[in-house]
């Protein structure tokens, strides 16, 4: 194992995985604009989803997937539908102390199909298993190496974001303060897909 490679494998991952993007700002918006634990299953659902484009970009089925007429336009498609969903889920959120109470956060299936259909985990994780050999000679090894550590990033990095929206949520007791908070979160959501889409072209 080349460890210097490793060291760079780790880092490039957090730099890609972690940093905002469509699926990460969603979490934190969840995270502020929605009671915890239901921002927790939608959490698992984007981690779920995470997980199967980590396994099959290591597969080698995104090229396989890419291959086929339109169907990098549908899977735009789908993010996109699934983006302007949940950014009105979030903007519409209601504030804490509203009367209405607390709003229904997206669930699991939602943040499952919404990663599936995220430009920029395919862009990520694809360009994390081009980029790096860990193992030279043994390719397969070398593979569910680097998707475990994606996946270990993604799990922290997942958590993390969530924290830092509910962080935001127990300082958000203002109502209009918190429209605001929601309203940002969801125009960050859509301008964060819009770079990532170009890897679906």
């Amino acid at each position: 194992m080349l460890y210097s490679e490793l060291i760079a494998f780790i880092f490039a991952g957090i730099a890609l995985v972690a940093s905002p993007g469509p699926a990460t700002l969603s979490l934190a918006a969840a995270g502020a604009a929605f009671d915890g634990r239901q921002a927790r299953i939608y959490m698992f659902g984007i981690m779920s989803g995470a997980g199967l484009v980590i396994t099959g970009v290591a597969a080698g089925l995104l090229t396989a997937i890419l291959s086929v007429p339109y169907a990098a336009t549908v899977l735009a498609t789908i993010s996109l539908c699934y983006l302007a969903y949940l950014a009105y889920r979030i903007a519409s959120a209601l504030p804490i102390n509203s009367e209405g109470g607390i709003s229904a956060a997206p669930g699991f299936m939602t943040g499952l199909v919404f990663n599936l259909s995220n430009p920029k985990a395919y862009a990520a994780f694809a360009a994390l298993f081009a980029g790096f050999d860990l193992i030279p000679g043994a390719p397969l090894g070398a593979t569910v190496l680097e998707a475990v550590i994606c996946y270990a990033i993604v799990l922290v990095a997942d958590v993390g974001w969530v924290l830092i929206g509910a962080t935001l949520r127990r300082h958000l007791h203002d109502p209009h303060k918190s429209r605001i908070i929601n309203v940002s979160f969801a125009i960050l959501l859509v301008l964060s897909v819009i770079p990532a889409l170009t890897v679906l072209r």
